[in-house]
């Protein structure tokens, strides 16, 4: 039967899965940007600068906490529903504008995320003006998906480099337990009677390639595997299209998810510190 293969992936294409994924992830920075997901006129509800506060917030649309505030057309402040602000004008309750609250149309999404953390919502500058409102609502959107989604993509082809850079021609196979050897094995077998004969680090789960990475890692074993887990459910909550960030739970959700997004990045950056590493002409004798 003719079969359909891959190369084997060894430290050179590794170092190749790399570059490519970092191209990858410059075009994705340019073509994602925060006004892909921000609310802008003719849909921003806007409050006026001179109304009383209170009063108005009472009549203004009940699925909104965020408001910009204007001054006939400048934009001045932005008003957040909760705040105690009795008899108070709504320029008088608001928040005033600062450079940590205003971000650019033109900001990458991949920029963005990790500043919601501090503040769940920022306006947003479209040229020289302030024409829009993101909010941590907006995180659920298609685009953040995809960005998300490509970073948790990036770290599990990352593991997987390293894991072929360490244990080169299918050696890491012996590291794996019984049970999931035989797991693998037995999913190689169903794709070669379909004519597929993908590599075998291919087949491995998301959990195999974090054990096999957390085997080379001198520290940091006990929070690698705590936030690899983490960032395993995201992956699923992505992939099935679930609520990844709980807006009821306000700062605490932002919090959490901000903190996986930042997990990643890093192991990112260490995994390949560490492929770098063992793919060096004096890298140290492997061990097992």
């Amino acid at each position: 039967m003719r079969t359909i293969s891959s190369p084997g992936p060894g430290s050179q294409s590794a170092s190749v899965s790399l570059r490519s994924f970092e191209a990858a992830r410059e075009a994705a920075k340019a073509a994602f940007q925060v006004r892909l997901i921000g609310t802008f006129e003719p849909d921003l509800v806007c409050a006026p600068g001179g109304e009383i506060a209170d009063t108005w917030l009472a009549t203004a649309p009940t699925d909104f906490d965020y408001f910009p505030v204007r001054d006939a057309d400048r934009t001045i402040g932005l008003l957040v529903r909760g705040e105690d602000c009795p008899n108070r004008l709504v320029r008088e309750a608001m928040m005033p504008l600062s450079e940590d609250l205003i971000v650019s149309a033109d900001m990458a999404i991949a920029e963005l995320i990790p500043r919601m953390k501090t503040l769940p919502c920022r306006l947003i500058l479209r040229g020289d003006r302030i024409e829009g409102l993101v909010t941590q609502s907006d995180l659920l959107k298609l685009p953040v998906r995809i960005v998300v989604f490509g970073l948790l993509t990036h770290l599990e082809t990352v593991m997987a480099d390293l894991v072929l850079t360490h244990w080169p021609r299918d050696e890491w196979m012996a590291a794996l337990s019984d049970g999931r050897r035989a797991k693998l094995l037995e999913k190689e077998t169903a794709l070669r009677q379909r004519g597929l004969n993908p590599p075998r680090i291919e087949l491995t789960e998301f959990a195999d390639k974090r054990d096999l990475c957390k085997r080379l890692l001198a520290a940091g074993r006990k929070r690698f595997d705590r936030e690899m887990d983490g960032l395993r459910n995201l992956r699923d909550q992505l992939a099935h299209a679930a609520t990844f960030v709980d807006d009821a739970d306000g700062s605490t959700g932002i919090g959490s998810f901000v903190g996986q997004w930042d997990a990643a990045r890093y192991w990112v950056q260490e995994l390949t510190a560490l492929i770098h590493k063992e793919s060096a002409p004096t890298a140290p004798g492997r061990s097992d």
